[in-house]
Order: C-alpha cells, then sequence, then structure tokens
C-alpha cells in the first residue's frame, strides 16, 4: 500500500514528485503560511516561492532525435536538478517539458540567483546526441492569502514572458509587474483545476 502511495505521487519517467504531489504540498505550504503568526510576516520571515520551467523548443527535439531521446532529455534534466537545487527544495514534473519547483529562500532576489545558476548550468551541459538545450524560467512569490491557481498564474506568466521575450532566461512575476512589462493578476476569477 505505502509503495502504490508512493508510486502514484511520483513521476514514473524522471521520478521526481508529479503533479498529484504538488497539489497536496501545495495546500499544506499554503496553509501554513497563512497560519503564521503576524510577527513572522516581516521581512525576517522567508520566503516561498513557485517556480515553473519549460525546456525550449523541446518538440524540436522530439521531432529531430524521436522521443527516446526526448524521454533521455527530461531524465539528464531532472537530474541537473536534483544538483542544482538543496534538498529541502521540492522538485515536481507536470507533464510533458514542464517542471515546477517550490522553494524557500531568504528573498526573491536569492531565488533568481539560485535559479539563474540552475539556467546556466542546463545551458553548459552537453546533452548526448542532442548537445544543448535551455529552459525558460518562471517564478512568483508567495502571498498572504493565496490560492493555489493564483501562485500558479503569476509564475506562468513569469514563463511564458521568458519564453516570449528571447528564451533562455529567468523571470521574477514582480519584477516584471513591478517594471511595468505586466500588468497584475489582481482577480483571482480564472481557477485552474489541480487534480
Amino acid at each position: 500500500v505505502l509503495t502504490a502511495r508512493r508510486e502514484s505521487l511520483q513521476d514514473a519517467l524522471t521520478g521526481l514528485a508529479n503533479r498529484r504531489a504538488f497539489d497536496q504540498q501545495m495546500a499544506v505550504c499554503l496553509a501554513a503560511a497563512q497560519m503564521a503568526p503576524a510577527a513572522e510576516t516581516g521581512t525576517a520571515q522567508r520566503a516561498a516561492c513557485l517556480v515553473t520551467s519549460d525546456i525550449d523548443h523541446f518538440k524540436r527535439v522530439n521531432d529531430t532525435f524521436g522521443h527516446l531521446i526526448g524521454d533521455e532529455v527530461l531524465l539528464l534534466l531532472a537530474r541537473l536538478m536534483r544538483a542544482s537545487f538543496r534538498f529541502h527544495d521540492q522538485l515536481y514534473r507536470f507533464g510533458g517539458e514542464e517542471f515546477v519547483v517550490l522553494m524557500r529562500c531568504d528573498s526573491a532576489e536569492h531565488a533568481r540567483v539560485a535559479l539563474e545558476r540552475f539556467r546556466e548550468g542546463v545551458e553548459a551541459y552537453a546533452f548526448p546526441q542532442v548537445g544543448t538545450i535551455t529552459v525558460s524560467i518562471g517564478f512568483s512569490v508567495l502571498l498572504p492569502h493565496d490560492t493555489p491557481s493564483g501562485a500558479f498564474g503569476r509564475a506562468d506568466k513569469a514563463v511564458y514572458h521568458a519564453k516570449e521575450h528571447g528564451r533562455n532566461q529567468v523571470c521574477s512575476y514582480q519584477a516584471l509587474v513591478a517594471s511595468g512589462d505586466l500588468v497584475e493578476q489582481v482577480a483571482e476569477g480564472m481557477d485552474v483545476d489541480f487534480f
């Protein structure tokens, strides 16, 4: 029973946690953030960030080299993620070429530095047969009274901005809003279903 439960929360290809595991952990993470005492809501409190990452031009990898090589790229990327992120950062594969990270950080800037280091590591890695691949990364700091759909929507907007503006880069939702490159997401009317 324990093995079946573990398998139901794990991506079969990469061994990372899957979307179901993310849904469960995200609910726990948001509940903990909302229950934090008021004294902890100052700048001393560590931030939590939701990160979304897509492999750039992954369809081209599959079309050119075949799905077995595409699967190998996904496996190797999962290995690079494990090597780049800390033990307590939570790594997920959502399917296809989409990966998600729930991470704790001292600030949005520290998160950006860690994500930039990961992005550079992927770009520098020589993937067998394929050569170089890149990733586009978007992230958002989790906010008090956040919802899974709200947090995911913000991180998703940041990753789409990265992809639409040259790919192979890290974009912070909050920084994009501050610079005027994105309009702040206010309404939570568009819910994303989490399974």
